[in-house]
């Protein structure tokens, strides 16, 4: 194993893991759902009538952790995208729930459509360094209600990697999952090969309402891999500090684990913090130098629970896609992937993550590939050495027609596709794109060019109908509500 970015040292963690436990064990956390409540009850915690929260003892975070599998293999819909998630690999998706499209070409934004999925989802499936499909846009143009349930089945309709998700409610949660089990053959069968990887976010602070709190319970029965993602704002809704920031984030982490475990022991589970800062300036998110330098930690923290980690790498607050842009992803985007993340997430999103571009997602896959050649490190032995043919060659040769280099050039020199490095002359000849331009070019190429498996015609059929059902539903709950 290489050597590793460290931004804390083994006290440092054993001391947030030892406040986080305090802090459960003391104050424990607000949690809404009266079903989970009893869950936890049943398993030792304890209910602080005055505060109305749940306390939850060590010994019951200590055995939930020896429950989750260091590593598994998170499915695709087709089995070459199946991604082996272990202490070793790196893989990138893009983040999740952006409203707007950015045109590059005016610079300004609209809000996002089903045709934007799909296209956006149809570059994601062609990017080879975006392993997994994140609903990085929601389709505006469908109801509002069920815009999640229909915005994941243009998803499985437009990659075959694993797509993660978050759902507005958990009967949506229920929609999705009979969606992904209809593709696989049964919800027995999701089971055995779960495509579709759930996200849930606590509110911070220390607050599981009603809904995260029932889908933790959902998907865990489900046996879906599970994503917990508390999204703390340090000075905002956490402590300024961020060892601080870093304890709460943890807290919110472990009761969710918790959940899970108890109601499926063994079910995969990612460590995703989202760990934030707020510019006191503004009072807006701050995709600052401090969030890659948290994110680092967080996948240290990970690595000490033996939880395979998913943070965020690739953020930007800039608005167009500019050098400002290029510069807060590749220097956030690092930190973690050096620390030794199994997954970094961003990839699309600019205006910290509230627009997606999909030149910005070709450009963030350039960025990724980058950043995985960095953390890939430098191989050294025998042969990588190359003491025989330096001895060979001797003073003044080169080595441009060795077999050594035609062995080894590829595998160990990134060859980027989007970054120019032709002279000025041949640039201006071909009509002086800048990187956005490449970017689009590219785009247009792989949407031309890249085919996705379609689903069968009596599976679509059937897509179709689950959606239908979940409009009518949607109709129904709306028209119940304004009844009242």
């Amino acid at each position: 194993m290489k050597s590793r970015l460290t931004i804390l040292s083994q006290s440092e963690i054993e001391a947030i893991h030892s406040s986080s436990i305090r802090i459960l064990e003391r104050v424990g956390l607000l949690v809404k759902s009266p079903r989970v409540v009893k869950l936890l009850v049943d398993a030792g915690a304890t209910v602080d009538s005055e505060r109305k929260t749940v306390k939850v003892p060590p010994s019951i975070v200590e055995e939930s952790l020896l429950k989750h599998p260091p590593s598994f293999t998170l499915n695709a819909r087709m089995r070459e995208n199946d991604l082996l998630i272990d202490s070793e690999r790196i893989y990138a998706h893009p983040t999740g729930g952006c409203f707007n499209i950015l045109d590059a070409d005016t610079g300004r934004v609209r809000g996002a459509t089903t045709k934007d999925v799909e296209v956006l989802t149809k570059l994601i499936d062609a990017s080879k360094d975006i392993h997994q499909c994140e609903m990085l846009v929601f389709a505006g143009d469908t109801p509002q209600q069920v815009r999640d349930v229909h915005t994941v089945a243009t998803m499985l309709r437009n990659t075959t990697k694993n797509c993660g998700f978050t759902a507005y409610s958990d009967r949506n949660l229920e929609h999705i999952i009979r969606l992904a089990a209809a593709i696989v053959g049964g919800k027995e069968e999701l089971r055995k090969k779960p495509i579709i990887t759930f996200g849930v976010s606590p509110t911070s602070p220390l607050e599981l309402t009603e809904d995260v709190a029932d889908q933790l319970v959902k998907s865990a029965s489900h046996a879906l891999p599970v994503g917990i993602l508390p999204a703390p704002l340090a000075g905002g809704t956490s402590p300024a500090t961020l060892a601080g920031t870093l304890v709460q984030q943890n807290v919110e982490f472990l009761i969710c684990h918790v959940i899970v475990q108890l109601v499926n022991p063994g079910n995969p589970v990612f460590y995703c913090p989202r760990p934030m800062c707020i510019d006191m300036r503004t009072g807006l998110t701050a995709e600052e130098v401090e969030f890659g330098l948290m994110s680092a930690a967080a996948v240290q923290l990970a690595a000490h629970y033996k939880i395979p980690s998913d943070v965020y790498g690739l953020a930007t607050n800039s608005k167009v896609l500019d050098e400002q842009a290029a510069l807060e992803k590749a220097m956030i985007g690092l930190m973690p992937a050096l620390a030794g993340a199994n997954f970094l997430s961003g990839a699309g999103a600019v205006e910290a993550g509230v627009t997606a571009s999909p030149e910005q997602l070709i450009i963030d896959n350039e960025i990724l590939g980058l950043i995985f050649r960095v953390a890939k490190g430098i191989e050294v032995n025998p042969e990588t050495l190359a003491a025989d043919i330096i001895e060979k060659k001797g003073p003044g040769a080169h080595y441009l027609g060795a077999e050594h280099t035609r062995r080894y050039y590829s595998s160990e020199h990134h060859i980027p596709e989007l970054c120019d490095r032709t002279v000025r002359a041949d640039w201006e000849r071909a009509k002086s794109k800048d990187i956005v331009g490449r970017a689009r070019e590219k785009a247009g190429k792989l949407l031309k060019d890249h085919s996705v498996e379609p689903l069968d015609r009596d599976l679509e059929k059937e897509l179709q109908r689950m959606l239908t059902e979940a409009n009518k539903e949607a109709d129904t709950s709306a028209a119940m509500l304004a009844a009242t």
